[in-house]
C-alpha cells in the first residue's frame, strides 16, 4: 500500500479535501494507465488538496474486499457523507472531475 499526501509547499498545512483510494492489479496495463491518469488529474486539477492511497490487490486483496471493490482498476473517492467508486483506467478525465465535483461539474 502506498499513501501520499500532497500539500502546498511552505505555509500552513490544510487537511486534504479529497481522499482517493486506487485499487490496481500489479503492473497490468489498465492499472498502469489508471495510476498515470490519477496522477495527472491530481496535479492538474486538485491543487494539492488530496490524499492518495494505492492498493495493489495482488499483494493484499483484503482492502478491496472491505471496500466491496470486485474489479480493478477502481478509484474510491471518499468525502463527507459520500462515497463514489469509478471503475476503469480513469482515462476519461471529464467523468473523474464530475465525480470529484471539480470545475463546476457535479456527479
Amino acid at each position: 500500500m502506498k499513501k501520499s499526501t500532497r500539500q502546498p509547499q511552505g505555509g500552513k498545512r490544510n487537511p486534504p479535501e479529497y481522499h482517493l483510494c486506487l485499487f490496481v492489479a500489479g503492473d497490468e496495463p489498465n492499472s498502469v494507465i489508471a495510476k498515470a491518469s490519477l496522477d495527472r488529474i491530481c496535479s492538474e486539477h486538485l491543487d494539492h488538496r488530496f490524499q492518495v492511497e494505492v492498493v495493489d490487490v495482488l499483494k493484499d486483496f483484503r482492502p478491496a474486499l472491505e471496500e466491496k471493490v470486485p474489479v480493478t482498476p477502481a478509484l474510491v473517492i471518499r468525502g463527507p457523507e459520500r462515497r463514489t467508486v469509478i471503475f476503469g483506467n480513469l482515462a476519461e478525465t471529464g467523468k473523474i472531475l464530475a465525480a470529484l465535483q471539480v470545475g463546476g461539474e457535479s456527479a
